[in-house]
């Protein structure tokens, strides 16, 4: 009888912790507070769809409730992060369904859709796409010129194209024409004159140092000091009769948790290893000229969402003023560049021309800045062609 009562006791113990840990994620999800944002993967979280107002949102209805659902469900985090600390800790890799792949010597990348395949070059664009892109690029520059305003593109390298041979062992006999290079192809390797060719600019053999984090999706201070340069030695074609602020010192490398914005590397948080430490380029405190403010004027569509803020600087003694479009790129550029400005505003978003236009009302800028990472280079052009429901994760980061 005794044995009975201990084999009963048990098996109620055994089937509770089994009916604990199924209901723990719903009731998890059901008593926290909802959240738009994902501190871990920098992005928006799906949002509870509308309830459909006829059959024939049914569909998309499901599809975005599904989606809820993925990033919603309790201890999701935690889940993720126990995955992922297996598979590096046991086997040295990250899953190939993860955002994060390890890479070789230390180093992760991003490993949004598509930027594997675009890497291998298996999606590629077509001759009348690449028309199209170039055809909407130009006519931007050509409308900002008929206000008088100078048009510079700038596009951020995806960290593998900088670095693939770090990607993965072999990574170079896998490689192929990614839409980028396509693009250069197409224009006979000389882009508009709006357009810097980073590619070409940050090549790690040139250099002592590395370019990129390691533990980050993004380039680091060195890099960005490079760009600016570029940037500035264009701007100053442009405008000869104006003097600019490009010497920045840089102190010996820092080792820490760095990072694009000095809490860890985007690519370890994702992980849920914000700890990782790495040795990078560091450069030296100097007095900046104008403090941030918050953005005065009204313009459309604009988010303030957390890590994603849109406002303005401004520096005495300076004449220009801009205006950019930017992402979480411009981190390590924005410091250097606002120091060279009157007044610039900076807006977190893809280019808008209605705001363009809306700011026209309050002043003329002298030059629009658009700064769009490679990943994310062609997305407007395809959702045109594809439509509202194009997956897009990383316009949804804070990258």
């Amino acid at each position: 009888m005794k044995r009975y009562h201990i084999k009963y006791v048990v098996d109620f113990f055994i089937i509770a912790m089994f009916l604990g840990v199924i209901a723990a994620s719903p009731l998890k999800m059901l008593l926290s507070t909802t959240s738009n944002w994902s501190e871990t993967e920098k992005r928006s979280l799906a949002p509870f769809p509308k309830i459909p107002a006829d059959v024939f949102q049914l569909r998309d209805f499901f599809v975005n409730i599904d989606k809820y659902f993925e990033d919603h469900f309790g201890f999701r985090e935690f889940y993720i992060y126990r995955y992922s600390r297996e598979l590096d800790k046991r086997f040295d890799i990250t899953s190939s369904r993860s955002l994060v792949l390890k890479g070789l010597d230390g180093w992760y990348f991003f490993n949004e859709p598509d930027m594997l395949q675009d890497f291998q070059g298996r999606i590629p664009l077509t001759r009348s796409q690449l028309q199209f892109w170039l055809a909407t690029q130009n006519q931007k520059n050509d409308w900002l010129a008929s206000q008088g305003i100078r048009y510079m593109l700038i596009v951020a390298p995806n960290k593998q194209s900088i670095y693939p041979h770090l990607l993965m062992k072999h990574a170079m006999s896998i490689k192929g024409t990614s839409r980028f290079e396509q693009l250069t192809e197409f224009t006979g390797g000389s882009l508009p004159d709006y357009m810097l060719n980073l590619h070409a600019l940050l090549q790690p053999e040139k250099y002592d140092r590395p370019l990129y984090y390691k533990n980050d999706s993004h380039w680091n201070k060195l890099a960005a000091y490079i760009v600016f340069r570029s940037m500035l030695e264009r701007i100053s074609a442009w405008f000869p009769e104006e003097s600019f602020e490009t010497e920045f010192a840089f102190t010996a490398d820092k080792t820490g948790i760095g990072g694009n914005t000095g809490k860890g590397g985007d690519l370890v948080n994702m992980l849920l290893q914000p700890d990782v430490t790495e040795t990078y380029p560091q450069m030296a405190e100097f007095q900046r000229c104008g403090s941030y403010q918050t953005l005065q004027y009204k313009l459309s569509n604009v988010s303030q969402s957390p890590g994603r803020k849109s406002f303005v600087r401004h520096c005495e003694g300076k004449n220009l003023r801009a205006v950019v479009f930017r992402d979480s790129f411009l981190v390590q550029l924005e410091p250097m560049l606002s120091q060279n400005f009157q007044e610039i505003v900076y807006l977190w978003k893809d280019y808008d021309q209605k705001n363009i236009e809306e700011i026209l009302k309050y002043f003329r800028p002298d030059i629009v800045i658009e700064s769009i990472v490679e990943a994310n280079l062609f997305d407007s052009m395809l959702k045109v062609e594809q439509g509202p429901n194009l997956h897009n994760s990383r316009k949804e980061s804070s990258r």
